[in-house]
């Protein structure tokens, strides 16, 4: 294992649910779920430097999605929903792996818990690098999302969330299996009219099968954030903190 590299993080994440019955976990990322009746939907961005390795790159990382639920069972705990969505990355430095967009369509099996959600999904997607590359291909993956106490409920002292994603979501990287997840917890310090401040502790984990150093890697580290909710048109929140990370290359 490499030696550890920090870095004080600054970090904004945006997240939001459509009202028109939310949404399901999106695919290898974060988020989170409500009713999976209807036309779910879901949406979210991180802007900050987000590695500790790549000094002074800044990302914006975007992704969208709307789905439709077109069967229910088991008092709607199980749905299969097809979707459409759109995942968007840029960096500062170019870097191959982090500029790219990536429109995809498919179908999800959902099965809903308490505080949470497993799928498993396949579609086909089309991956353009910025630097020229471009690849398109069926994907297929298993992937969960779970949350407990958010921070936006009044008498929520301690909130977290953790997802995992597993299978071939990138074209560009044919046959390469790819998994990651992530983890964090949080504390409620204090709770302001308008927003929560939060002190946290997380952790992401990626491997892949190729060994790409980009899908091969540990970040954790913590930090402050004051989670601002948001409940008007879009259900969701707004997160925004400094946060300390330490990056190991596996």
């Amino acid at each position: 294992m490499n030696k550890p590299f920090a870095q004080f993080v600054l970090l904004v994440t945006l997240a939001a649910s459509a009202v028109a019955q939310q949404q399901s976990a999106a695919p290898a990322l974060r988020g989170s779920y409500a009713d999976t009746l209807g036309f779910p939907g879901q949406s979210w961005t991180t802007i900050g430097n987000l590695s500790p390795i790549e000094r002074n790159n800044f990302y914006l990382q975007s992704y969208m999605e709307q789905n439709a639920a077109v069967f229910s069972a088991y008092s709607d705990s199980l749905t299969v929903t097809p979707y459409v969505a759109l995942g968007l990355s840029l960096d500062t430095q170019g870097l191959n792996w982090n500029n790219k967009a990536q429109p995809r369509f498919g179908i999800r099996i959902n099965k809903s818990f308490r505080h949470g959600v497993v799928s498993i999904g396949s579609g086909y997607a089309y991956e353009k690098r910025f630097n020229g590359t471009t690849s398109s291909a069926p994907v297929l993956y298993l992937q969960d999302w779970f949350g407990w106490q958010s921070a936006a409920e009044k008498h929520s002292r301690f909130p977290g969330s953790s997802w995992f994603a597993l299978g071939n979501i990138s074209p560009v990287e044919r046959g390469n299996i790819i998994g990651q997840g992530y983890i964090t917890q949080g504390v409620v310090a204090r709770k302001f009219s308008n927003f929560s401040l939060v002190p946290y502790a997380e952790s992401t984990i990626f491997r892949d099968t190729k060994g790409f150093d980009w899908d091969n890697k540990i970040l954790v580290g913590g930090g402050v954030k004051a989670v601002i909710p948001r409940r008007e048109f879009l259900l969701g929140q707004v997160c925004l903190g400094p946060d300390v990370l330490h990056q190991f290359l596996v």
